[in-house]
């Protein structure tokens, strides 16, 4: 009696707890949508946890690395085509796990042209390379997959002489000395067709950077490359060395000096008249005579000596040449011309009338 009578309260029990649990989900809304946002949570979190569920992710602008352009070198070969054009616009699209969606960036994938690859000059199609990662995923596409590229022979030339191009300009009462260069040679290196036209390098000196005191001064140009008829070649393809150095500089070198200026009329004397009937014209070369030299060199310095002065002119009747040697102040100075060059030049008088039968006519 006792046993049924237990059977009869379990089986009132579970009814009431199933109304309750009916009760409780009909008329309470709310649970209802907590159950289901709970729902959602826990699947979300079992696909994203699972690597075989991806998203395809895209990539604009990638960035694409250069490799083995030095290989491509070696090999004797030079890549002519603007890469930057070329690789400006390229497209990645990568098949991302969902855990890693957000995380996943294109330099994950190592995207590169590889120009080893090349084995020849003219026209050449190069594949775009890439890394699949097995944290971010692989890549689906690129776009564009392979670029072409124009391809030449790399030539060296060697001995390309370097000059000035622009020689400062002194201020007054300074001298500079020709500019020497170091190097005075360089090597140009690049597409053949390019290195074959370079005759020669020209350095820039920018006036600026001339310090105008006494003694030897140095100072950095830039460098130019010019073909034969006289016109820049200007490329990022060609690349100037002096012993295996690359450079886009040299050195230039200059001695600066104070320097006074005499005139050579107060420096030669004329001595005596020329012959009767005869007019002289005496013409001195050059006019000015400019001495370089040390300061205390100058500061002892009353005049410029000559190894003689004086031209003789007395019963002279034709035209003379004389040369006067000048003498230095001292052995470093340095003189704009050593000679001085004197020129008497003679003629005769001219009549005012002419004899015509022995009678002297009136012009």
């Amino acid at each position: 009696m006792s046993e049924s009578r237990n059977k009869i309260d379990f089986k009132k029990f579970i009814q009431a707890s199933f109304t309750a649990l009916k009760h409780l989900f009909l008329h309470n809304g709310w649970l209802k949508l907590i159950s289901i946002l709970i729902s959602l949570v826990l699947w979300a979190g079992l696909i994203s946890q699972d690597a075989s569920l991806t998203r395809d992710k895209t990539f604009q602008n990638v960035n694409v690395n250069i490799i083995g352009n030095d290989t491509l070198i070696n090999n004797g070969f030079i890549v002519v085509s603007n890469l930057d054009d070329l690789l400006n616009d390229v497209t990645v699209v990568a098949a991302v796990p969902q855990l890693q969606y957000e995380n996943a960036e294109s330099s994950a994938y190592n995207i590169r042209l590889d120009l080893s690859r090349i084995t020849g000059s003219g026209e050449q199609e190069v594949k775009l390379l890439y890394s699949n990662s097995t944290t971010l995923g692989k890549i689906v596409s690129i776009n564009p997959s392979s670029v072409t590229l124009n391809v030449e022979d790399y030539s060296i030339r060697q001995r390309i002489p370097v000059s000035t191009a622009n020689d400062p300009e002194a201020p007054e009462g300074w001298y500079v000395s020709p500019p020497t260069v170091d190097p005075a040679l360089i090597a140009v290196s690049g597409p053949r067709s390019l290195v074959q036209t370079i005759s020669r390098a020209r350095a820039f000196i920018d006036p600026d950077d001339v310090e105008w005191k006494e003694g030897q001064i140095s100072t950095i140009a830039d460098l130019k490359l010019y073909n034969r008829q006289g016109e820049e070649v200007n490329s990022p393809l060609l690349n100037m060395s002096s012993s295996n150095v690359p450079i886009d500089t040299v050195i230039v070198d200059m001695n600066v000096l104070p320097c006074v200026t005499f005139k050579t009329s107060d420096l030669v004397q004329i001595n005596g008249e020329v012959a009767p009937g005869y007019q002289k014209k005496v013409k001195i070369s050059p006019e000015t005579i400019t001495v370089a030299a040390r300061q205390e060199v100058l500061d002892q310095m009353e005049e410029l000596s000559l190894e003689r002065n004086n031209v003789n002119i007395d019963n002279m009747d034709e035209t003379s040449v004389v040369q006067l040697k000048v003498q230095k102040p001292s052995e470093d100075a340095i003189l704009s011309n050593d000679t001085i060059t004197v020129t008497v030049e003679i003629e005769p008088i001219e009549q005012s009338g002419e004899k015509q039968d022995g009678q002297l006519t009136e012009p």
